[in-house]
């Protein structure tokens, strides 16, 4: 039997240690900025901060070359960007009702419909794919979003043949979506809507514009000189990802593979030059961010490479927040740090979601993405895999403060129970009341 200082000590410790507990629990319960687990990665905090700048946005919209049009995409791609880090909410509310309520601007020169051109002549298969993408990342309905049934216009877009006056490449191809990314963000879009039956098609088509080698081109239809595209080979490897069919899953595993064996010495990745860049083949950043993404798809595999280009990342990060477009062009771009910010959280488009539709409390968490369960058309044999818990935001450091809170009050009590009891022992061998 251990004696009454012994008893006495170990009471003495157990305060201590609720007592730390509780002052643990407080810190813990105190927001904290959200950070990568990668501290030599990028800013996120800062990056947001330039992305939803006044200079930058204006009124819940990006603006491209032309002032008195938005970019309608582009804004698209910062709303992404913004639910991928959940770290401003309001303002990727306004950015979503602004494209929900028809993208109309000031004196109504231009709308949504006239960049998705639903109805008409040019209906835009990329557009149409990347608006329903947007309703299901933000937790909305794309069958009822901006005035349209977004996933029943992919199907009526959907291409029977080769027919370039319709702007179809092929059976399967959207309507006028002339780039492996417009067509990956349609599979994505009918996928995530449980029309794997529809998407049987156009997943057959994109699975056909792989290169044996495993990588994409940008365009469709393809060149007569192709060369391999790292943004469009993740894109097309994030959205067959969605699929557990044979053919889409080794897909997807030459695409990470080829995606992987294209990393520079320094963690970046080549893009594609446009004529307005310098150099040969730039080590363009956005390129860098859609491979963090395609590698994540197995981060266990690539975590070496994912760390080494989130820490080249960071080296092209701006004072003001903002990244530049590749090593050799300066200068902060809208565009490629949005891409970037998503690529931050490892999350592919396919399983990205920040549920905007309604205003959780605090205490909320996010929300797994809901699981796909349909039956393939016989065309293709094409099922949808359960999809992963997305990335509502950057990882964040710390306990769950209830947990803390119990262990605390356990601590405390057994310290002060113990306490109680050695001194009354000890005062009744003194003879003290």
């Amino acid at each position: 039997m251990s004696n009454p200082a012994s008893r006495h000590a170990r009471a003495s410790f157990l305060l201590a240690a609720g007592a730390v507990a509780v002052l643990t629990g407080v810190l813990a319960a105190v927001p904290a900025r959200p950070a990568l687990a990668d501290t030599t990665g990028p800013d996120p905090a800062k990056a947001v901060a330039y992305l939803v700048d006044p200079a930058n946005m204006h009124q819940g919209k990006y603006y491209g070359f032309m002032p008195e049009f938005p970019d309608y995409g582009l804004t698209v791609d910062g709303i992404w960007a913004l639910a991928a880090t959940g770290t401003n909410d309001a303002k990727a509310r306004e950015m979503t009702a602004f494209i929900s309520s028809g993208g109309i601007v000031e004196g109504g020169q231009t709308t949504l419909d006239n960049w998705l051109g639903i109805g008409g002549d040019w209906p835009s298969g990329g557009s149409v794919a990347k608006t329903a993408v947007l309703a299901q990342v933000t937790g909305a309905d794309p069958r009822d979003f901006a005035g349209h049934d977004l996933i029943d216009a992919l199907h009526d877009l959907t291409c029977t043949g080769v027919d370039t006056s319709l702007g179809c490449a092929g059976a399967g191809n959207y309507r006028f979506a002339e780039s492996v990314f417009s067509q990956s963000l349609g599979v994505i879009a009918q996928v995530r809507a449980g029309s794997v039956a529809d998407a049987a098609a156009p997943v057959g088509f994109l699975r056909g514009l792989q290169h044996a080698d495993g990588w994409y081109a940008s365009l469709i239809p393809v060149p007569a000189e192709p060369t391999g595209d790292v943004d469009s080979t993740a894109m097309a490897a994030m959205a067959l990802d969605l699929l557990d069919d044979t053919a889409s899953a080794a897909a997807v595993d030459k695409a990470v593979a080829w995606v992987a064996g294209r990393q520079n010495d320094d963690g970046s990745f080549p893009g594609v030059k446009m004529p307005w860049q310098n150099g040969d083949a730039p080590k363009s950043t956005n390129s860098t961010a859609l491979a963090v993404q395609a590698l994540s798809l197995d981060a266990a595999a690539h975590a070496e490479q994912i760390a080494k280009a989130k820490a080249w990342l960071a080296t092209t990060q701006n004072s003001d927040g903002g990244f530049d477009v590749t090593a050799v062009d300066e200068g902060s771009d809208v565009r490629a740090t949005t891409q970037i910010v998503v690529a931050l959280t490892g999350t592919s488009y396919g399983t990205l979601l920040r549920d905007l539709t309604t205003r959780p409390s605090p205490s909320a968490t996010a929300s797994a993405t809901p699981s796909v369960t349909a039956t393939p058309g016989a065309s293709a044999s094409v099922t949808a895999s359960p999809s992963q818990t997305p990335g509502a935001g950057l990882p964040v450091t710390g306990v769950e403060v209830t947990t803390m809170a119990s262990v605390a009050v356990a601590l405390i009590g057994a310290g002060a129970v113990l306490l109680l009891v050695t001194r009354r022992r000890r005062d009744s061998a003194t003879g003290r009341p």
